[in-house]
């Protein structure tokens, strides 16, 4: 009798050691959730800011998306080849892909910026109507 009591008394030690280990599973399988989760979140984000770019089917880059962190456009030499006149394309060719575009009117604006530091930022612009080059506003820091 003296047994049954012992092992009666022993089997909430034995549920509990083994909910403490279900429990330390659970939290390490949380961890590891929470971390891809914000890898996904990362790469959502530099899915969002990256521009959508068209490729003519005659490019060397058709079919291929060229590299988001592309530091190109951050060679001055590259810039100061710019004219106008200049196709999108040939600007693309020469600076990498814009970090961000927007529309002005009727005009488009390839950006390109990078943040430098925690207030301050270098960017610069070109202007392109019909898809040629009609402004070029080089890199300054603001």
């Amino acid at each position: 009798m003296a047994r049954v009591f012992l092992a009666l008394l022993m089997l909430p030690l034995t549920v509990c050691a083994a909910d403490e280990q279900r429990l330390s599973f659970l939290e390490q399988e949380v961890r590891n959730l929470q971390r891809q989760v914000q890898t996904l979140s990362r790469q959502i984000d530099e899915l969002r800011t990256r521009p959508d770019r068209p490729v003519a089917a005659s490019s060397p880059l058709a079919g291929q998306t060229p590299p988001a962190d592309s530091e190109q456009w951050l060679d001055a030499k590259r810039w100061r080849q710019l004219r106008n006149g200049m196709s999108e394309l040939e600007v693309i060719g020469a600076l990498g892909p814009p970090t961000s575009m927007r529309t002005e009117g009727d005009a488009r604006v390839l950006l390109y910026a990078r943040e430098i530091g925690a207030s301050g930022f270098l960017g610069g612009s070109i202007t392109l109507r019909d898809r040629v080059v009609v402004e070029v506003r080089q890199p300054t820091l603001q």
